[in-house]
């Protein structure tokens, strides 16, 4: 079944999907959906006014290089090269076409040595530069020619692209892996499932699974795919690495956010709102909920030991996730309270309390560095 996306879109420019299970819905309106994430979850869990405000107040800042780099490393390992050729790319710099004019002293150069006058500004100069005979390339122009061949796209540096191209090379190597790719890039499943569902409390919520793979061969169990990469300066190897960022970064509680979202999935597939994708994707999307097991697999890429793959994964049924979901309950319990406490559109604070009441004893005991103190008689 289709779905003309632009029906949903509201007058601010966000989206409201109807519930339902998702294939192949473009990121942007994904991520436009106001429906609650589990980046939103773990915020909650943490600081739900900051989570408002954050909300309310967006900042605009530069994109953090790690934001950048996975969702590139997203692209090549779920949809593909060729996607993410067309979606990324690196623009040309001066190194790599030497004979281009770059700077105003090259121009000036080029200039003096063809008897020209050498004031004005660089437009001005490479204006003057255009009418000698021989005039070299201006690199200003090759820029902006690659540019307007590469509408849309993201910029990646060459060290990004030599990273994410190693990390492919790399996980192919791994026996699991190299079983479920082909040509660095994941097969036999359904990559980005979205799902958006309405809980009993009317909360929308939505999730985004990295690749569902529905069992095949010897497998029984479907595998829920979760990718992710980090760098640490924590001793241990690989794996002692990884279980931390698990537990550093609550990916137990959003894997049972997730989990939660696939039985909302398996409801939504059973009354026939599955949206997007061919019958073979459909069918694919159909094998993975209706397994009987499943296990939750985390694929980490540790960027700063030689793009070394990492495989974890967890039975769905362990007791990890239990925890997990407790905090997930708790936060969706927080998030309703400062609802109706505050206002779903207003700034969030927490109830007033009695003002805090301080003594000596409160106060550490150590010298501040103020040249006066002494640490035994403050």
């Amino acid at each position: 079944m289709s779905l003309v996306y632009d029906m949903f879109k509201q007058t601010d420019g966000t989206y409201q999907l109807p519930d339902g299970v998702y294939i192949e819905l473009p990121e942007d309106i994904y991520h436009s959906d106001t429906a609650l994430g589990s980046t939103s979850i773990k915020q909650l869990a943490k600081n739900p006014p900051k989570w408002q405000y954050d909300r309310l107040r967006p900042r605009k800042e530069v994109t953090p290089e790690h934001f950048i780099w996975g969702r590139a490393f997203h692209c090549r390992i779920l949809e593909g090269k060729e996607e993410f050729e067309r979606r990324y790319a690196k623009p040309p710099v001066p190194g790599d076409y030497p004979k281009a004019l770059n700077t105003t002293d090259q121009i000036k150069d080029f200039l003096k040595e063809n008897g020209q006058k050498l004031t004005g500004n660089k437009g001005e100069l490479i204006a003057r530069a255009r009418d000698v005979d021989g005039c070299p390339p201006f690199f200003d122009d090759i820029l902006r020619d690659w540019y307007a061949e590469h509408q849309g796209h993201e910029d990646l540096t060459d060290r990004q692209m030599q990273e994410i191209e190693d990390a492919v090379t790399i996980m192919a190597r791994d026996p699991i892996l190299s079983s479920v790719m082909q040509a660095g890039t994941l097969m036999s499943g359904a990559s980005e499932l979205s799902i958006f569902s309405t809980d009993e409390n009317g909360i929308r919520r939505k999730g985004r699974i990295d690749y569902a793979l529905p069992p095949a061969g010897s497998r029984t169990k479907s595998l829920s795919i979760d990718l992710k990469h980090f760098t640490t300066f924590r001793e241990g190897d690989n794996e002692a690495a990884a279980t931390h960022k698990i537990y550093g970064e609550c990916y137990d509680v959003q894997g049972a956010y997730y989990l939660d979202q696939i039985k909302s999935a398996r409801q939504l597939a059973d009354a026939g709102c599955i949206y997007g994708g061919d019958d073979a994707a459909i069918e694919t999307v159909k094998a993975f909920l209706e397994a009987q097991d499943m296990d939750w697999v985390w694929i980490f890429i540790r960027r700063d030991a030689g793009m070394i793959p990492v495989i974890i994964s967890v039975d769905t049924l362990d007791p990890m996730f239990d925890h997990g979901r407790t905090i997930v309950v708790d936060a969706l319990d927080r998030y309703r309270e400062f609802v109706s406490r505050c206002g779903p559109t207003e700034l969030w604070s927490d109830p007033p309390k009695v003002p805090l009441r301080l003594n000596q004893s409160a106060l550490p005991s150590y010298n501040r560095g103020v040249l006066c103190e002494q640490p035994a008689n403050r």
